[in-house]
């Protein structure tokens, strides 16, 4: 059996659920158990992705933290940099999530936290970090797979800080704010044209594409639920035209590493299936050994 994986960051549960996106809720679909990186507080793209496609805990999977640092810098975190930016005020959460990034001491903490690891004394984990084999490798099978955090050479130190930097400035900048929308939109768009050039392919059992696009708009565009609509109903729209067009024996899963609620990730993610898997709040990494034996067909 072929198995078509749709990773959609932040996609929320509870908006699914809301819109009732009959396209995203498939025959079985739910929350997950997602690792939450100790000192951070909430699921991390670069560890929860990297957790799902090696069936793994984190901490067997290689690292736990969404930057490797070398010991000396981490003992410096630990002591100096998480006591700093702990919630002590009494704003909303996700002003002090906003206020702890844009702050001039954090500006400075974060500029010198890049210059350090282009120094060498800290980086984003790399496919090489990733210590336990994953779907991708398994050699009785053939995989595609597009723009998969770490796996996948996508998110350089600069892509990383663009990236978060990006939204910091296109929640204050209205017009850096299209710019970062375009961005986002593109990305969809050709996401989704990978999806639709691969499905006509003949050679392969496994292909995964993964999709940033709703992290951004939810952090920016956080207070305004029309344009969150918007972007929902667009993947509902993409996922129904991949129904319409798969084979109808092809296993579709669709997956989050976490959801987003007022601009703020949640501490689970988001399943769904086009066959009933018999899942009650199953861990993300608990797919991996499911996926693998769907293609065997064991």
């Amino acid at each position: 059996m072929k198995v078509l994986i749709l990773g959609i960051d932040a996609l929320e549960y509870n908006r699914v659920i809301e819109w009732d996106l009959k396209h995203l809720k498939l025959k079985e679909f739910g929350k997950t158990e997602v690792p939450i990186s100790e000192g951070f507080g909430e699921p991390v793209t670069l560890v929860v992705w990297p957790s799902f496609i090696t069936g793994s805990e984190p901490i067997d999977m290689g690292f736990d933290a969404p930057i490797i640092y070398r010991h000396p810098l981490k003992f410096i975190l630990e002591k100096i940099y998480f006591p700093l930016t702990l919630n002590k005020q009494t704003q909303s959460e996700h002003d002090v999530s906003i206020l702890e990034k844009t702050t001039i001491k954090n500006k400075i903490i974060s500029r010198t936290n890049y210059i350090l690891m282009k120094a060498g004394m800290g980086r984003y984990p790399e496919r090489k970090d990733i210590k336990k084999p994953t779907f991708f490798d398994n050699p009785n099978y053939k995989s595609i797979h597009h723009n998969i955090p770490v796996y996948d050479a996508v998110f350089t130190t600069e892509d990383r800080d663009s990236a978060r930097n990006g939204v910091i400035r296109a929640i204050s900048d209205k017009q850096f704010r299209k710019k970062f929308e375009k961005k986002l939109s593109d990305e969809l768009k050709i996401g989704s044209e990978n999806v639709f050039k691969n499905l006509k392919k003949p050679d392969w059992e496994l292909y995964m594409q993964y999709f940033y696009v709703l992290d951004g708009i939810q952090h920016v565009y956080y207070k305004n639920k029309i344009k969150l609509m918007d972007y929902y109903l667009k993947f509902n729209h993409f996922v129904g035209r991949v129904k319409e067009k798969m084979p109808k024996d092809m296993m579709l899963l669709i997956i989050s590493d976490h959801g987003q609620e007022n601009g703020l990730h949640t501490n689970y993610g988001y399943y769904s299936c086009n066959l009933k898997l018999g899942l009650k709040n199953p861990k993300i990494y608990d797919f991996k050994k499911l996926i693998e034996n769907k293609i065997l067909k064991k």
